[in-house]
């Protein structure tokens, strides 16, 4: 390692959220307040390592979970790069939307973020659970995801988005789970941003349920609202995952978050 890369400063960051939202509708009615969810792990400047864990808990007869894990840690390997890696999970989840209910028996990604001197990072899911053993259920029927491994065969941005320019097939499975602010976009454009500067987009293909097929990530039911698997806000120094996020309607509206993690961090100088 070059004396001036010694002398660099790394800031690093990587936040770990099993369970966490809000409620703005109770009985079809307005109703703002927000979920205390579980414990949470993130890092500070330095690095280090962080870890938070719980039994469980639950919130009015709306919400329920069981043990959460939240890790996140910070370290230089003997080579010089800086690796951030952040783990959150959930078992044993449980929203009711009268009379409607999803459950999850476990829902868990691991992410690890490579930071070398020079270049962007490489950041990978290195688990990812969606159900565990028990699987997950709406009104009881099982529900079955498709995903593909896109995040680890194109780690940093710029491969990713090299990809989604030159490759058709690639550009065309995207167009289901990009959100295109300026609308749809040419095959051989950027990938299109958010005005935050995220792209937004999903690693789930296919969603199965009651023995049918619904291309997308999103399974949408009728007085339970949507759930939104495996979503990805990314750029060229992170990668934020929420393995499930809840868009609660009718009795209830809600939007809850479960097993988000992001690995991430930049040098300062």
């Amino acid at each position: 390692m070059s004396a001036q890369a010694a002398t660099r400063r790394f800031i690093f960051r990587g936040n770990a959220l099993p369970f966490g939202g809000r409620i703005h509708k109770r009985g079809g009615k307005p109703h703002h307040e927000t979920i205390p969810g579980s414990p949470t792990s993130a890092l500070p400047v330095s690095g280090g390592k962080s870890r938070a864990a719980s039994r469980g808990s639950a919130y009015l007869d709306v919400f329920r979970w069981g043990a959460t894990l939240a890790q996140s840690e910070g370290q230089v390997l003997p080579d010089g790069t800086v690796r951030t890696s952040v783990t959150s999970s959930v078992a044993s989840v449980y929203a009711h939307n009268k009379p409607h209910i999803f459950e999850a028996g476990l829902l868990r990604v691991s992410m690890v973020a490579d930071h070398p001197h020079t270049g962007q990072p490489a950041i990978i899911p290195s688990e990812i659970v969606f159900g565990g053993d028990k699987g997950m259920q709406l009104e009881g029927s099982p529900i079955e995801l498709e995903f593909d491994n896109d995040l680890k065969d194109f780690p940093t941005f710029e491969a990713f988005e090299a990809e989604y320019k030159s490759n058709r097939a690639f550009f065309d499975k995207y167009q289901r789970c990009l959100k295109h602010p300026a609308g749809p976009p040419n095959f051989g454009d950027p990938l299109p941003r958010l005005p935050s500067g995220y792209v937004e987009l999903s690693f789930v293909r296919r969603v199965r349920y009651k023995k049918k097929w619904r291309d997308g990530n999103v399974l949408s039911f009728k007085g339970f609202g949507q759930i939104h698997f495996g979503e990805v806000l990314m750029k060229e120094t992170s990668r934020r995952v929420t393995m499930a996020r809840l868009a609660m309607g009718s009795d209830t509206g809600a939007d809850v978050s479960m097993a988000e993690a992001d690995p991430n961090g930049s040098w300062g100088n």
